[in-house]
């Protein structure tokens, strides 16, 4: 049995840029949306949800309940880099749609076995920092462009959710079930999303980002800690939030 490889998409039909990493991967999008998508992703398999399914974090609950288990992957997504190959990144990438899809299955695998119900990858995407005596670690959050979920009970987004739905995730997952999955071998690279029209980026400011930084922080207290001197950050695309475990 081979995992379903989901791309949640809005608004951009014609820069599914993600569709090229991976074997066999599905495409989310809404019912009407389905013709322009299927007019510029003919070789892709396309799953409908009703359009009153609005926001990411309300499609990552419907495509939880519809899949049970798969990784989500954004459409933004462009590269898929090993950390130990070295420093230079123009040669370490993963191009290979068939051997990423078969380290991504491996990584569900390992999940599955060990009863984890979140998993993904490294954040970074700098080989510098790779630590090779931890490949895999259980203190971390997942990634918002790339992780994987097999359903529980608590694997679920709130929903007034608006952003930052995978620190809410890694959060709730791993103050419930105390294990999330993290293979800091690779990292997935996205595009920056203030700059990329369609998706979240019609939902995401300045504004919205620090409301949702604020909600998580409600949720989950001083495991968010808002990044920058003084906790304010004059550039909006450098407006971000750490989260970590103390177990």
């Amino acid at each position: 049995m081979s995992l379903n490889i989901v791309i949640p998409t809005y608004k951009r039909p014609e820069r599914v840029i993600s569709k090229a990493l991976v074997t066999d991967p599905i495409l989310c999008v809404a019912e009407s949306e389905e013709g322009v998508y299927r007019e510029h992703n003919p070789e892709c398999e396309i799953v409908t949800h009703p359009d009153s399914v609005k926001g990411l974090p309300a499609k990552r609950n419907w495509m939880v309940q519809h899949f049970g288990e798969l990784f989500m992957l954004d459409d933004d997504v462009y590269q898929f880099q090993p950390q130990y190959y070295g420093p230079d990144t123009s040669t370490a990438n993963l191009t290979n749609p068939v051997v990423i899809r078969r380290i991504i299955e491996r990584l569900w695998t390992v999940a599955k076995m060990l009863d984890v119900h979140l998993f993904g990858f490294g954040k970074s995407q700098r080989p510098l920092f790779y630590n090779p005596a931890k490949p895999y670690v259980m203190n971390e959050r997942v990634t918002g462009c790339s992780y994987g979920v097999i359903k529980s009970k608590n694997t679920f987004w709130p929903s007034d959710l608006i952003l930052k739905e995978d620190f809410w995730i890694s959060g709730y997952v791993k103050f419930t079930e105390r294990l999330v999955l993290i293979d800091k071998r690779y990292a997935f690279k996205q595009k920056d999303t203030f700059v990329n029209p369609g998706g979240l980026s019609e939902f995401r400011n300045k504004e919205r980002e620090l409301q949702g930084m604020m909600a998580i922080r409600r949720y989950f207290g001083e495991c968010v800690k808002i990044k920058g001197e003084n906790g304010i950050l004059a550039n909006k695309q450098e407006i971000n939030i750490s989260m970590g475990f103390p177990f």
